[in-house]
């Protein structure tokens, strides 16, 4: 057991000393060559730590050579087309048309992922946003329109997403489908090239077809009030 402690510190002392050296930085902040190297150095740390019959020169090799490659690959990266082809680049997922849906999918993302990723940044409607674009590290960075900052108020509910209707969303905020469905049929777009349909509290709709600008109105009649 004394053995076995001694080898943890050892390995732990390298571990710090290495990622100090390889810079301070959150794992959502990663580049995508970092988060891989990081997860195998810690799994090979494991190793020599709990079996004694693998020499701990072994480890230590083993991330000192990982260590290596990490510096090689940040002199790599600064040549900009080599950088593009190990981390990629930024994509501009929204812009002034609303959402890319051929760069959602090029990033395997769904509408839901995006919304997920706008909240994360602040916002709740893609309406506020004239320009967003998706990092590298998965971070999305966000140029939002001026005057909107109402907006910040209201939760949007979504009804649609990828050309599907959000059930439980329906559900839980008694929204009723069929006038849904009929604001749909008025503007001429079909359920399944809708990307994004949203309504908030004050009968505010948004609709993002695919491929199309995003476009915005108020429910001002009764009769066809969602909310």
């Amino acid at each position: 057991m004394l053995t076995i402690f001694f080898r943890g510190l050892i390995i732990f002392a390298v571990l710090l000393v290495i990622i100090r050296l390889m810079g301070k930085r959150q794992i959502g902040e990663m580049e995508p060559f970092e988060l891989v190297i990081t997860l195998v150095i810690s799994e090979i740390a494991c190793i020599p730590m709990g079996d004694r019959s693998i020499p701990l020169i072994y480890g230590i090799v083993c991330i000192l050579t990982l260590y290596v490659v990490h510096q090689f690959i940040v002199l790599l990266m600064k040549n900009s087309k080599l950088q593009s082809l190990i981390s990629g680049k930024p994509l501009l997922v929204i812009n002034k048309n609303g959402i890319d849906k051929d760069l959602l999918k090029k990033l395997n993302m769904q509408t839901c992922d995006l919304m997920q990723a706008i909240r994360s940044a602040g916002y709740f409607s893609v309406e506020e946003i004239k320009y967003a674009l998706m990092e590298t590290n998965g971070q999305l960075s966000v140029i939002p329109k001026k005057n909107l900052e109402d907006k910040q108020q209201r939760l949007p509910i979504p009804l649609v997403l990828d050309g599907k209707w959000s059930e439980d969303d329906l559900k839980q905020h008694e929204v009723d489908k069929s006038k849904a469905e009929a604001l749909l049929q008025k503007h001429k777009i079909k359920l399944k090239n809708v990307m994004l349909m949203t309504v908030d509290e004050t009968n505010h709709v948004v609709i993002q077809p695919a491929n199309r600008p995003i476009f915005s109105f108020d429910l001002t009649q009764k009769e066809e009030q969602l909310l």
